[in-house]
Formats: C-alpha cells, sequence, structure tokens
C-alpha cells in the first residue's frame, strides 16, 4: 500500500478570491460548510497552465477542482470531501473541503519537527486501508493545545492511478509513505551539489546573459557568488543571482516541496554593476545585502517563501519578528528597523513571485548528470523586493493583502520598480 501527498502542479495557474472570503480559514478541519458558503468568484493571480486543479493564493493548501476531474474522480471523493461551489471565467469549479480528518499516524514509528508536522511519517496500515482522500490530525501539547491537522491533503494509489489513466492536469504527486520494503534511496539530503553549467543555463534562459560573476566573500561552503545578467527587452532589469545556497537544503513546511533555493534581485537597467565596481554607490548595498540574506537568514534555518518579510534587524529581533510574521493576531515589527546603508532608505526585504513574463524562473528542477531526478526537490529561485521601513510595519500591522494593495495603487505592481514613492507615506 501507497499514501501520496497531492498538491498542484508549481507551473499553474494561480487564483485567489476576487472579494475576501471569510470562511476560508474553515476550510479543510473537518467542518462542514455548505449551508453558510455563498457562491463566490475566483479571478487569475498568477499565470500558468490550463489544468483541472489550481490552489488559491490566500491559501495555498486549498485546492480547487474543475467539474470534469470530479466527475472521474466522485465515487473517491463523495461521503470524504465537500464541494464548495466558486465561479472562475464564469464556469463552475469546487473547492474541495476535505471532511475526511483521521488519526492514523503512528506515534511510536514517526518522529515529529519542531513545527508541528514531522520530520518522518508512519501511518497505521488497517486504518488507511480504503481512505482515498484524507487529512491527518494529531497533537502536541509543547506547541499548542489545539489539535494540529496537516495543511497536506493525502490520496490512496488508486486515487493517483485514476487521475493519471485519465490525463486529468494540474496534479503533483509526492509519496509520502509506503508499506512496502523498498531499497533505500536518499532524497533531498542535507547538502547537494548543484551542477554550475546547470545554474547558468537556468539564469541565462530566464534572465538574460550572464555577463559577470562577483566571486564569494570566501572560501565557505555555501558562501554565495553573485551572476550578474545583461538587460534584455524581455527583462530589461540587471539582474543578480546568487548561487551557492542551493548545496544546503533549508527548513520548509510539510506542506510544501523544496528546501533548496537561490536569490534573485532586480536592478535598474542602466545600473551598470560589475564585478569591480560593485561596491560603488547608491547601489553598493545590494551585493552585502544578498550575502547577508543567504549567510543570516537562509542558513539560520528560515523558512523563506513568497510574500514573507525580513526586516534588516539583528539577530535578535528578527528571531522575535519572524515568529511574529506566523501569528494569527496581527502585530508589529520590534521597531529597531535599520536602513541597510546611508545610501538608501531600504530597510529590508519581501519574497515576492517571479517576474509576469517569466514565471518558469521560480523553480529548477535538479538534475544529475544532465538528466533530471525523480523524487529530488527543485531549487527554487526567490526574488527580493526592497522595502522601505514604514512599509514593513504596515506589513506587521495591517496584513499582506494591506500591503500588496498599497503597493499596487502606487504602481508598483509587478513589485520591481526601483527606485519608488514609499507607498505607506
Amino acid at each position: 500500500m501507497k499514501i501520496w501527498s497531492m498538491s498542484e502542479a508549481v507551473d499553474t495557474k494561480i487564483l485567489d478570491f476576487i472579494k475576501n472570503e471569510e470562511m476560508l480559514h474553515r476550510v479543510s478541519k473537518g467542518t462542514q460548510l455548505i449551508d453558510k458558503w455563498s457562491l463566490s468568484e475566483l479571478g487569475l493571480k498568477y499565470d500558468g497552465d490550463e489544468t483541472q486543479l489550481y490552489s488559491i493564493a490566500s491559501r495555498l493548501s486549498v485546492m480547487v477542482m474543475e467539474v470534469s476531474a470530479i466527475e472521474v474522480l466522485r465515487d473517491l471523493l463523495d461521503g470524504k470531501v465537500e464541494y464548495l461551489p466558486v465561479l472562475y471565467n464564469k464556469k463552475e469549479h469546487y473547492i474541495l473541503n476535505v471532511l475526511n480528518i483521521l488519526e492514523v499516524i503512528d506515534l511510536e514509528k514517526s518522529v515529529s519537527d519542531k513545527y508541528g508536522g514531522f520530520a518522518k511519517l508512519e501511518f497505521i496500515e488497517e486504518k488507511i486501508s480504503g481512505q482515498h482522500i484524507f487529512k491527518t490530525i494529531s497533537y502536541d501539547y509543547e506547541i499548542t493545545e489545539h489539535p494540529i491537522i496537516s495543511s497536506t491533503t493525502y490520496v490512496s494509489d488508486e486515487f493517483k492511478q485514476r487521475v493519471e489513466e485519465a490525463g486529468l492536469q494540474g496534479f503533483r504527486f509526492r509519496l509520502a509513505w509506503s508499506s512496502e520494503a523498498e531499497a533505500y534511496v536518499e532524497r533531498n539530503p542535507r547538502i547537494r551539489v548543484t551542477d554550475r553549467q546547470d545554474a547558468e543555463a537556468h539564469i541565462s534562459t530566464f534572465y538574460g546573459p550572464i555577463q559577470h560573476m562577483i566571486p564569494a566573500d570566501s572560501n565557505d561552503a555555501g558562501d554565495p557568488e553573485i551572476y550578474i545578467t545583461e538587460p534584455t527587452a524581455a527583462v530589461p532589469y540587471q539582474t543578480l543571482v546568487s548561487f551557492g545556497n542551493s548545496y544546503f537544503r533549508g527548513m520548509t513546511p510539510a506542506s510544501l516541496d523544496t528546501g533548496y533555493a537561490e536569490i534573485v534581485m532586480h536592478l535598474p537597467a542602466n545600473a551598470q554593476l560589475t564585478k569591480e565596481n560593485w561596491e560603488n554607490r547608491p547601489l553598493g548595498w545590494v551585493v552585502p545585502m544578498m550575502r547577508h540574506f543567504v549567510k543570516e537568514i537562509m542558513e539560520r534555518g528560515y523558512f523563506i517563501g513568497q510574500w514573507l518579510v525580513f526586516p534588516n534587524q539583528s539577530e535578535e529581533d528578527l528571531a522575535d519578528t519572524y515568529r511574529e510574521m506566523f501569528s494569527e493576531t496581527g502585530v508589529p515589527a520590534h521597531t529597531q528597523i535599520l536602513p541597510y546603508d546611508e545610501s538608501t532608505s531600504y530597510c529590508g526585504v519581501m519574497i515576492v513571485p517571479p517576474l509576469p513574463q517569466c514565471p518558469e524562473a521560480l523553480n529548477m528542477p535538479y538534475r544529475d548528470e544532465g538528466k533530471e531526478m525523480e523524487g529530488e526537490w527543485p531549487i527554487y529561485f526567490h526574488t527580493l523586493l526592497p522595502l522601505y521601513r514604514e512599509e514593513i510595519i504596515h506589513f506587521f500591522e495591517k496584513g499582506r493583502d494591506s500591503l500588496i494593495s498599497k503597493l499596487m495603487a502606487h504602481g508598483v505592481e509587478a513589485v520591481y520598480q526601483w527606485d519608488r514613492k514609499n507607498s505607506c507615506l
């Protein structure tokens, strides 16, 4: 028997509610919502492939399924999920509200992590027999008194085979557990060397021809080199891309699929940074900031994901701010937030999606001797948007969506406008 974690494929469209949906946070918590649900409309948030399964930007673990896919899978879904109707492109779709919440984790054989999940997950076989779609429930009283329901949706081998035989698109399956004895193959190790030629090909393809490379600051493993690309008609920026951090697997929640990452910064086309003059102002702070971000944030084990904000702070203040970022109450960041340099007023960065013209730049499949390796996590290329202090405070006091709205209202819709006005002044 095999159990798979199910999510949307990385190249699918990502949707979101046109108006805020207050009940979204209650989806897949084991509670029926249909009696209180009103038909809502979804719009396109990020472009991608046309598929039968989508995710929602404001809650990525919630899945939206096309009617045709539901009909193929109905006998495996009925009684286990509730279908919450939504409209996308004037067509009927359904949010899958998973009601089948099961206490099926073998706690004696599983290994918990410090985030309420499991570094190693073992199921009780007899309890998952015949369960084609479900979420797990567990308890960790050191973290919370409340039950912990997995963000991950699990499905059976039969479910996966049905999807593949029907040719349904947009589904991604990763093996979560197997009762069968299999030869051990180490997947996604703590240290994994990325071939330089693969990285350079990815950078050149999506950001532009490589113009220069700034050497690492030291010989320490993971100390990043910084590639600089030429502006192109498609990407009219001088783009800086780190290389070296993705040798190490960083921390990642169980619902996401990669701990390997590099970072990207887009500068004005006339920035004219080179490996000799990158220290020159007014942009001399950019390379030190990227190095600091890799060494002090990524290597210290902070999870980095889209729309998270990291102020320029002392380690102690940043640790507190990082915890606050995941709170549900909305509290201000610690006030000791400093500009990166006397030549700039930027005081932190937000992780943002890739440029609209190159959405595939976000992830690079891992290859060994040119061959893409099944089961290996890709490398994510996370783009950094500089923020002003007032914008960072607004993010923590008013929330992500409020800050994004302010940025868009000031013409920063693609969030790569460099020398811009402060959206919170």
